[in-house]
């Protein structure tokens, strides 16, 4: 019975040096978490996309791009200021944003009447993801498009609107 309790301790002291091993294997460690929390981006629009001054003629289209170029097509004579439309965005210093265009045509009504345009070819500068700047957080950036004047298109001031939108990248 002696040797049996002798075996039994010496088992037991085996395990427990094992378990001891065991332990000794283990290690653990904490880690940190963190998240930024950005300022909400605001967009304002600073002035109108205005493509002058049109005499329809035969038709066509006038391109003002939002690197300022202007172009046509057809017989029509584009004249006057034309300009892309300016945005600023504020959010977080130093952050990326980029900028959404519309995908579908905007529609531009006669002031008075039914008649109307249609703006697409939606174009920006800078095109795609900007920075905000690292002091002040913010940035602006242009949009163009192209407006398709028919060839008997009424006479009178046409304005419609259309919807651009930024967020973090």
């Amino acid at each position: 019975m002696r040797n049996s309790l002798r075996l039994a301790a010496v088992g037991a002291a085996i395990a427990a040096a094992s378990l001891a091993t065991s332990a000794n294997a283990a290690a653990s460690a904490t880690a940190t978490a963190t998240a930024e929390v950005l300022n909400t981006l605001t967009l304002t629009a600073d002035t109108s996309l205005d493509f002058g001054q049109i005499a329809a003629n035969t038709g066509g289209t006038v391109t003002v791009n939002a690197d300022s170029s202007v172009s046509s097509t057809g017989a029509l004579v584009s004249t006057g200021t034309r300009v892309p439309a300016s945005f600023t965005v504020t959010g977080s210093k130093s952050s990326m944003v980029v900028v959404t265009l519309p995908t579908s045509a905007a529609t531009l009504t006669r002031s008075g009447g039914t008649e109307t345009m249609s703006l697409d070819g939606f174009n920006s500068n800078p095109n795609g993801a900007f920075q905000l700047d690292a002091t002040t957080g913010q940035s602006t950036f242009e949009v163009g498009g192209t407006l398709h004047v028919a060839s008997s298109q009424t006479p009178g001031v046409y304005s419609g609107t259309f919807d651009v939108s930024v967020e973090y990248q």
